[in-house]
């Protein structure tokens, strides 16, 4: 109770009704025994995190005792109920975030939400930026979201679905005055809800399709995401009149969205082909339809009379074109709208879309035929219409009158196209070079080089039929040399993916440096790009390289210091390189979620990158459980958006605090030695110690994981051992036994060492508070910290052989070496002190999660002796540590 008093009240009163109402439902379900075993668990839990240390280690012992001693029929259903409960609370919390926005704009007095735009305008406005560069940065400004489908979301759509039409009962609860009945209503709607969620299952029977993956990812831009981007321009106006008192003018919505699920062939055999076409034209089928049902909105709106408002020239002239091109459809469209011109141009435009729908859905039932006349083929046309109607409306004096609605549309077909997402293709770099050799007669291709020609082929149809924006990206994973990129440059041009008229190909040909020697050397491969005449033309043809950096292999290879130096080292390089050549240059970063994969806070991961390396085009992944703790709900999404919007401009126009030059390149240097000491303390243990992977296997659930079907890629990219694991599962296992190992080992040896040196804690006390990139990593290993629990990962660890017993003491002593230097370097007496807000939501969970984790280390030791129908309850832990502990990967 003491924690939950700790708890904002309005957020401790939800989380008390959720948790009651699921209470009345685990009695009315399960029966008062497992309600009342459920709660001695809780207890015990929270024993474990009170008091003196006797007594918590005797509270551990007697709920590891109790969970040994549980029938396996009793296993399933108290694993459910704190993963419901943490559903709940992580419900409760988003809607908390969003009240305390809310709540925080409507106050008068109050200064702006921090992160804010309106903040981010006012921070640039007393920085000196003139009002007018802000409109120039803003005009040239590219953010492009990619979101991926990496298997870390581990609960099905289905469940989210409910989870969502909770939040807007708890909204309800909030922002209605309801009558007594009323709030009957929505109690009694909310105790439904959580019933059918307790009566769903939440494991899926199987894993899902790559088509699956697809609707998933598709749910949130048709869902949340469409719509709060046709806002974005408004947002940005009524930030920037706030901060500089004059109106910003016309600017679109600077943000892209773009998607790899469908086409990400990277150690996914099930992105064939055939797969590859199916989700261009699903994403077109979605697309259409979106804008369908815009346009029928749209045509509600615009009911004006020629009686009373007088359509323009330019519209008449354009109807007169419509229906001469379609005079069939004119003969249906006249009668119904005589005498409303608007009106009567949105039935042409609805007739346009049907017919480019008609043939994606023909194509899909493998009916294949002619695009029909006077079908949009390309986002161009559409929005040549929809100008048409702006033009128009604004002449007759409907500026209060439908043109929003028409310019939030036009918005939304300039950030998602006619195709709700931009598709990407991604192959290994090997792939690309067995496919080149195979041309002109060489050896015949590996099976990912026929692939790769194959989805070429595929891919060249699609731009036919509608344009380069259907897909017109192609990354090469693990990507090392230049030629490697050429390669891939000669398939694209072998398979007709050509502009003769320009000289380049319709594809952007996109290395992904990964690992540590590819990320040093990406500069020279630049370079010798850059020197090679017809690649050279072609890319000034197409206007920018871009290069992808990735943040999880490098942290897999080298550990959290090393791989972050090198992160931003080639980030510095990659941009110099770029502009000494003369290129302009789009860096895209791979990150995930977890702290080893490049996560964090998004504006403060923005403003941490290398001075210059933004100048206004920022693109990044949105990988797995990000999209629901992201945009999942409009004002998540929105806030999500304002976020990075507000650290690209900042970054963009050099607004915010940084070290002079000189001091930096000594942090620099600083930081390079930290990142050695780092490196050697994890390969020594990770690579170099024999015992490592005995203990990894034993310590953690990896194989567990590779069997739960969240995700239709597989957890290793081939056959073998360590290097061949993908970082998700590597992040993922260590999360689930709280160790979270990966987000901070080798850190507390390397500033110790560093400590030491003549001058070296002063230093490094100057770096983190002037330099944001080391404040970032720096906070980022804090949160990290906070969330392991060593005593727990130490039952895990008792699973191992008796051999890797002084491997685990190691484990320990680097763990207590960090929390040690780190709270030392932030000034902190607890972890998180300086984010109490942060470190309320970790111990709320925390003695929560601990029953799953106990009741997981006797389940793994179970299923280990043979026992047999262990498989479901195992993996329902699975998934409820990681609802508990979030980002996991």
């Amino acid at each position: 109770m003491a924690r939950l008093r700790a708890l904002d009240p309005p957020l401790r009163r939800d989380v008390r009704l959720l948790g009651r109402l699921l209470g009345e439902v685990l009695v009315e379900q399960e029966g008062q025994v497992l309600f009342d075993l459920e709660e001695e668990v809780r207890r015990l839990a929270i024993q474990r995190r009170r008091g003196p240390v006797a007594g918590r280690r005797a509270s551990a012992g007697e709920l590891a005792e109790v969970l040994k001693l549980l029938p396996l029929e009793r296993a399933e259903p108290v694993v459910r109920a704190f993963s419901v409960y943490f559903q709940l609370v992580n419900l409760a919390e988003q809607h908390h975030r969003i009240r305390r926005a809310r709540l925080h704009a409507s106050t008068a007095t109050a200064r702006p939400q921090r992160g804010s735009l309106e903040a981010t305008m006012l921070a640039l406005k007393a920085e000196g930026v003139p009002a007018a560069r802000v409109r120039e940065a803003l005009h040239a400004m590219r953010v492009t979201l990619t979101l991926t489908a990496h298997p870390t979301q581990a609960v099905r759509r289905t469940l989210l679905e409910k989870l969502y039409r909770m939040a807007g009962l708890l909204e309800e609860r909030d922002r209605c005055a309801l009558t007594p009945r009323e709030s009957a209503e929505n109690l009694a709607s909310l105790r439904e809800e959580i019933t059918t969620l307790w009566q769903t299952d939440e494991l899926r029977r199987e894993r899902p399709t790559v088509g699956d993956e697809v609707k998933n990812a598709l749910w949130y831009v048709e869902e949340v995401l469409a719509e709060q981007l046709s806002q974005v321009p408004e947002l940005l106006d009524w930030a920037f009149e706030r901060a500089y008192g004059e109106p910003l003018g016309t600017v679109g919505t600077p943000v892209r969205v773009h998607s790899w699920v469908g086409g990400d062939m990277d150690g996914n055999p099930l992105v064939t082909p055939e797969v590859f076409a199916d989700t261009l034209r699903a994403h077109r089928a979605r697309g259409l339809r979106r804008l369908l049902h815009d346009l029928e909105g749209l045509g509600g709106r615009l009911s004006q009379s020629e009686r009373h408002a007088r359509p323009s020239e330019e519209l008449a002239q354009s109807l007169e074109r419509d229906a001469a091109e379609l005079a069939e459809a004119e003969s249906r469209i006249r009668p119904r709208t005589q005498g409303e011109p608007w009106r009567h141009k949105l039935r042409f435009m609805e007739e346009r879309l049907r017919r480019a729908l008609d043939y994606v859905t023909a194509q899909r039932a493998g009916e294949a035929k002619d695009m029909p006349a006077g079908a949009y083929r390309t986002p161009e046309v559409l929005l040549g219409d929809l100008d048409v109607l702006a033009r128009s409306l604004e002449e007759a004096k409907g500026s209060h009158a439908g043109l929003r609605q028409v310019r939030q549309v036009r918005e939304r077909v300039c950030a998602l196209g006619l195709s709700l997402a931009e598709l990407e293709a991604r192959v290994p770099a090997e792939d690309a070079v067995s496919a080149a050799a195979s041309l002109d007669g060489g050896p015949p291709p590996s099976e990912g080089g026929t692939r790769l020609l194959a989805v070429l082929a595929r891919l060249r149809e699609a731009q036919a039929e509608s344009g380069e924006p259907a897909c017109r990206t192609l990354i090469l994973s693990m990507a090392s040399t230049a030629e490697d990129v050429l390669a891939a440059f000669r398939c694209v041009r072998h398979a007709g993916l050509w502009d003769a008229k320009r000289g380049c190909a319709t594809v952007d040909v996109v290395p992904l440096f990964e690992q540590l020697g590819a990320l040093d050397s990406g500069p020279d491969v630049l370079r010798t790009l850059f020197a090679q005449a017809e690649y050279r033309r072609h890319l000034d043809a197409r206007g920018v390289q871009e290069v992808m950096v990735g943040y999880s292999d490098s942290g897999k290879e080298v550990g959290l210091l090393a791989a972050a130096a090198a992160l931003y080292r080639a980030q510095v390089a990659l941009t110099e390189t770029a502009r000494e050549a003369g290129v302009p240059l789009r860096l895209f970063h791979g990150r995930g979620e977890s702290v080893a994969r490049g996560g964090g806070p998004a504006q403060e991961a923005i403003l941490a990158l290398p001075p210059g390396s933004v100048a206004g085009f920022y693109k990044a992944t949105e990988q797995g459980e990000a999209l629901d703790h992201k945009y999942a709900r409009p004002e998540l999404a929105r806030r999500t958006l304002e976020l990075i919007l507000g650290g690209v401009l900042l970054h963009t126009l050099d607004a915010q605090p940084r070290p002079a030059p000189e001091d930096e390149r000594a942090f620099r240097t600083a930081f390079d030695t930290l990142a050695e000491t780092g490196r050697r303390e994890y390969r020594g243990l990770v690579w170099e110690d024999p015992r490592f992977l005995e203990l990894f296997t034993a310590a953690t659930p990896v194989e567990e994981i590779a069997s739960l079907p969240i995700g239709s890629r597989p957890s290793k990219r081939k056959a073998g051992g360590l290097e061949t694991l993908r970082a998700i599962p590597w992040v993922f296992a260590w999360t689930q036994n709280r160790a979270i190992l990966p987000g901070w080992y080798g850190v507390g040896s390397a500033l110790e060492a560093y400590s030491r040196e003549e001058g070296g804690a002063a230093l490094l006390a100057r770096m983190y508070r002037e330099w944001p990139f080391f404040r970032a990593v720096i906070d980022n290993v804090t949160m990290v910290l906070a969330k392991s629990d060593m005593a727990i990962a130490g039952r895990y660890a008792a699973l191992a052989p008796r051999s890797t017993r002084p491997l685990w003491r190691r484990i320990q002593q680097e763990h207590r070496r960090t929390r040690k230097q780190v709270k030392r370097l932030t000034g902190e007496l607890k972890l998180l002190d300086n984010n109490p807000q942060l470190q309320r939501s970790i111990s709320l969970r925390n003695p929560y999660v601990d029953p799953m984790s106990f009741l997981q280390v006797e389940l793994l030791k179970r299923k280990r002796e043979g026992q047999p129908d262990v498989d479901r309850p195992l993996l329902l832990t699975l998934n409820g540590i990681a609802a508990g502990m979030r980002n996991t990967g």
